[in-house]
């Protein structure tokens, strides 16, 4: 009993790590890879990079610079690989599209060039400061790339749903309340299924019919704000500000697709989401969230 609590500790104690490390929370949908993670919760791909310090450099500041330039370059290479790895849809991966379309791979490995320095110490810059010094010789960098930048490039021009009607104007500059019983948007309940996380995810009925899919947003909702959301945690998904207030709840019941991304519910559930969107429009402004294991 006292070997298990400590495997258990232990365990919880690596989790905390390795979130502390690479940014996230405790309830994010996180994918870990070599050098590497995937947040499909807070829509970032992050890798590491390990430059050594060249013993034939002639002076300490162009021993740092070398260094520094090294662990850039093993950065997004590792980078790179993690974004190859990101689940667009239930049968796409970026390294999929990739290899079937250049111009794809090239846009791709453009954007990877672009990527910036991860703050880690939160002071808002991404700098030097941020590098982590292991020992006399070696110097470690973090960079990333935000899914949106990902988005733009792999996601089809055509296929998706009409712009979301403008906001009626209001007296005050504050959003304004929802009115009592309107629900806020949609969260699915996804736990023991077994799905995976990906940048654009699919809602299907129990006939096949597409409940949620690239038809009920535009391409420039899905770009800027993602498809869904994702957590690990009823209460956090209910207070996450994609859908806050008053959100619909439905339980999924399986998962469809060779990436296991796409959710199917119950008919029942169908009808009731079809029903309040009908009035409350969450599915055009991207408000869902789906709860993983």
């Amino acid at each position: 009993m006292k070997k298990h609590a400590l495997l258990v500790t232990c365990y919880l104690l690596l989790v905390t790590f390795a979130s502390a490390q690479w940014g996230w929370g405790a309830n994010d949908a996180v994918e870990e890879l070599g050098n590497g993670a995937l947040n499909y919760s807070n829509r970032l791909v992050t890798a590491t990079g390990i430059g050594a310090i060249s013993p034939l450099a002639q002076n300490p500041g162009m021993a740092r610079a070398t260094a520094v330039r090294a662990a850039k370059i093993d950065a997004m290479r590792n980078l790179l690989e993690a974004v190859m790895a990101v689940t667009v849809t239930s049968e796409t991966t970026i390294r999929g599209s990739a290899v079937e379309n250049d111009v794809i791979k090239t846009k791709v490995q453009g954007m990877v060039q672009g990527a910036r320095i991860r703050d880690i110490n939160g002071d808002g810059m991404g700098n030097t400061q941020d590098f982590r010094y292991l020992n006399d010789t070696t110097i470690e960098i973090e960079m990333e790339v935000h899914m949106s930048g990902i988005s733009s490039v792999i996601l089809p021009m055509i296929g998706y749903g009409t712009a979301p009607p403008a906001p009626a104007p209001t007296t005050s500059e504050a959003t304004p309340t929802p009115k009592s019983g309107t629900i806020t948007g949609l969260i699915v309940d996804a736990r023991g299924l077994g799905v995976r996380p990906a940048m654009s995810p699919r809602i299907i009925d129990q006939n096949g019919g597409i409940v949620y899919g690239s038809g009920s947003f535009t391409r420039e909702y899905a770009i800027k704000f993602g498809v869904t959301g994702y957590s690990k945690n009823m209460d956090t998904a209910i207070n996450d500000p994609r859908v806050t207030g008053n959100p619909l709840v439905v339980k999924g019941i399986g998962v469809q697709g060779s990436n296991k991304t796409d959710l199917v519910i119950a008919n029942s559930d169908a009808f009731k989401i079809k029903n309040a969107d009908s009035s409350a429009n969450f599915l055009q402004n991207c408000k869902v969230m789906i709860l993983l294991d």
